[in-house]
């Protein structure tokens, strides 16, 4: 096992550069790689994931409803919120609304956020807390506080100046708290006493889906300043043809009316699909494999680990962007090493290696064929001023034989094992289940019905997104 150590969070390469693997003593090991670095950039947060997805796009047809929502916010410029179960196209209609958008008003000009990292760089953005200049200790001020302190950043001051439209995904861990807290402040830096400061507002998410981390637990909808979306609609019509079965089971447990047949189908889906070394485990937390020879122990905390254990076959998920196919939550598995004989690369506390230490980098097989050399990249921490106070050097790498069911979230996984014992949360089980793409890619351990736990004012929501016409509530 090659454990790769992390250099001091201060003092090593002020700008990782390609040029950087071309020194004279760099070799290649097992693959024939290098010519590869001539032509991989350098990695890059602004290298979004939706920009993978763009071509697909153009050959995608959007059904009637999706089109009515589009028109909506594109033709109409209303504020709109769209929701929708699994399968009916949240995902797609919201790419194309923002490729619109962008070309509508300009790409600056659209903030794209999500609640969520990895539902962020799905859709080409940033996490709302990180757009509006939001920190822990932003929840602790009262809003005048809050508004000094923003307004003391010239950085956020022109963000929020300068954008016509503000997008939100995974809008069910949005508390109402914060969504009138934003309100405010948005409409105290733009001047501009309409909601939201007059932006344009377009909101997208499953409240059925896992709710707000919060002691008290108010969801969006229940806000004083949801009253400023023009349109709530429900999407109905489910794309995923070939798994009507799968959805209908899925609909059934969002809302916690399973019928005996859906209780009795999931219990059967205790046996591992077809094994592949590519599969996820899923639980309701990350959990410790017993298996030292598959997994010796799961990074917890920051996404840059002090020490990240790799071996041949071991499953990994990018943590930073690479290129435009391969993002932050692209799965592999490590298939070998790039040497890197001649590499100096420690600090000042460790103990200088001898001449035969040889550095390597992980060479990974990613899910969809690509097979590239992970080199190690920059985490930087900055206050609200933006500066940085800390940096941290690491390969982009995690180990991924299991996540949690709230890190799951965003994600679709091809063979998915998922662990219902410690389910303890609202929307907890649907997330799981719904990550898998059909019945056969998915075995599920611990299930029964308590197992479900929904929300009574989450039905009562989507109770009367059904009953008044046309799915619209204005």
């Amino acid at each position: 096992m090659c454990s790769l150590r992390t250099a001091s969070v201060f003092s090593l390469l002020e700008n990782i550069n390609w040029k950087l693997f071309k020194n004279k003593g760099v070799h290649v090991t097992r693959l024939e790689t290098l010519k590869l670095l001539s032509k991989e950039p350098h990695l890059s947060d602004k290298d979004y994931a939706y920009q993978a997805k763009l071509d697909a796009l153009r050959t995608v047809n959007l059904c009637n409803e999706q089109q009515v929502v589009k028109d909506l916010v594109l033709k109409k410029e209303d504020n709109v919120f769209y929701t929708g179960a699994a399968g009916t196209g949240k995902s797609i209609l919201l790419r194309s609304i923002i490729s619109d958008l962008r070309k509508k008003y300009g790409k600056s000009s659209v903030a794209v956020t999500a609640m969520t990292g990895i539902a962020a760089i799905n859709i080409g953005g940033q996490t709302l807390h990180s757009f509006a200049g939001f920190t822990p200790q932003s929840s602790l001020m009262n809003i005048e506080s809050l508004h000094k302190h923003l307004n003391r950043s010239r950085r956020i001051v022109k963000r929020w100046m300068k954008i016509k439209a503000l997008v939100i995904d995974e809008v069910s861990m949005l508390d109402a708290e914060l969504f009138d807290r934003l309100n405010h402040v948005v409409k105290n830096i733009r001047c501009d006493t309409r909601p939201f400061g007059g932006l344009q507002l377009i909101i997208t998410g499953d409240f059925c889906q896992l709710p707000p981390v919060n002691k008290v637990l108010n969801y969006c909808f229940e806000a004083e300043s949801w009253n400023s979306l023009n349109h709530a609609i429900q999407l109905t019509t489910v794309h995923r043809q070939s798994e009507q079965e799968f959805i209908k089971m899925l609909n059934e447990i969002r809302f916690g009316t399973m019928s005996e047949k859906t209780i009795e189908t999931i219990n059967n889906l205790d046996k591992a699909p077809e094994y592949k070394n590519d599969g996820i485990d899923v639980s309701s937390e990350d959990w410790e494999p017993k298996n030292y020879g598959q997994l010796r122990s799961l990074i917890k905390g920051c996404l840059a680990p002090l020490k990240l254990p790799l071996k041949i076959n071991a499953q990994v998920m990018l943590t930073k962007n690479f290129t435009k196919q391969l993002v932050n939550g692209s799965k592999g598995v490590v298939v070998g090493w790039f040497s890197i004989p001649s590499m100096k690369f420690y600090d000042e506390h460790d103990e200088v290696p001898s001449d035969d230490v040889t550095f390597v980098l992980p060479v990974v097989k990613f899910t969809n064929g690509q097979i590239k050399i992970i080199p190690w990249t920059e985490w930087t921490l900055r206050d609200e001023t933006d500066h940085v106070v800390a940096r941290r050097i690491q390969i982009p790498l995690i180990l991924s034989w299991a996540i949690s069911i709230h890190k799951s979230q965003g994600q679709t996984l091809e063979r998915v094992k998922v662990d219902l014992n410690k389910v303890f949360e609202r929307g907890q089980t649907y997330v799981a289940l719904s990550r898998a793409t059909s019945l056969n890619s998915l075995q599920v351990l611990n299930f029964s019905r308590d197992k479900v736990i929904t929300e009574e004012r989450v039905k009562i929501f989507y109770d009367l997104l059904t009953k008044f016409s046309g799915n619209d509530v204005s």
